[in-house]
């Protein structure tokens, strides 16, 4: 099932906005696994292990490294909140 519709990640350190970009799918690494996101998703806070946040925007994926942190899930703009960020 194709769409359009797009989901809005934006990456936050203490120190400054890491990123804001569009995307098809964001994939959390929160501590009990791995929680996938696409737009439509209800909403959510939980809180994130250390891992893999990727993001997926047709065929190419993206990936960084982050330390933890909490995830937040509003409407179609997910929102994570970490301390560091390895790309």
């Amino acid at each position: 099932m194709a769409t359009d519709k797009k989901l809005q990640c934006v990456v936050v350190t203490p120190e400054k906005a890491i990123l804001d970009e569009s995307a098809d799918m964001v994939i959390l690494p929160m501590i009990d696994g791995e929680l996938g996101v696409q737009p439509g998703h209800s909403a959510l806070v939980g809180k994130l292990g250390k891992g893999e946040l990727r993001l997926k925007l047709g065929a190419d994926t993206k990936k960084w490294l982050i330390e933890g942190g909490f995830a937040q899930v509003r409407g179609d703009v997910v929102t994570v909140l970490t301390t560091r960020v390895n790309s």
